[in-house]
């Protein structure tokens, strides 16, 4: 196998690795506006912390999945494991009151899959081989 086939095969791979990549930060930004739509319709009997936090969380998602797709880095990913706690852990931290069962469980749910997705995404890095350019540098004629 020569150096052009060997170096074809690594871009492939990394094209399905950035592939993947994307895909799952397409899910947080369509989890960010699930969360953003929902909290317009979420039963909160009339809690409107409730509804705010829900909506501004949201919108944190959306541009932390912008954010984790334009940049593929490795904070972008730490970020997205801190917003999915802070969803996860926002019925208990806002103490969200009876009745609210619903507005808890999307809370919980986006907060698994935000989280999941940036865990997802840091497992992906550590595993990623470092690139190494192998183009000769340029010297002036």
């Amino acid at each position: 196998m020569g150096f052009r086939e060997v170096v074809r095969r690594e871009a492939t791979m990394m094209d399905s690795v950035h592939a993947r990549e994307v895909r799952r930060d397409i899910l947080v930004v369509v989890t960010g506006v699930a969360l953003v739509l929902l909290s317009l319709w979420v039963p909160v009997n009339g809690d409107q912390q409730i509804t705010g936090s829900i909506l501004v969380l949201g919108l944190v998602a959306y541009s932390a999945g912008l954010w984790a797709m334009t940049t593929e880095s490795r904070a972008s990913h730490v970020g997205l494991v801190v917003l999915g706690a802070m969803l996860l852990l926002s019925p208990l931290a806002m103490n969200f009151p009876r009745g609210t069962t619903a507005a808890a469980t999307i809370a919980v749910v986006a907060g698994v899959i935000i989280a999941g997705v940036g865990i997802l995404g840091l497992l992906a890095r550590r595993d990623q081989p470092v690139a190494v350019s192998r183009e000769p540098e340029h010297q002036p004629a």
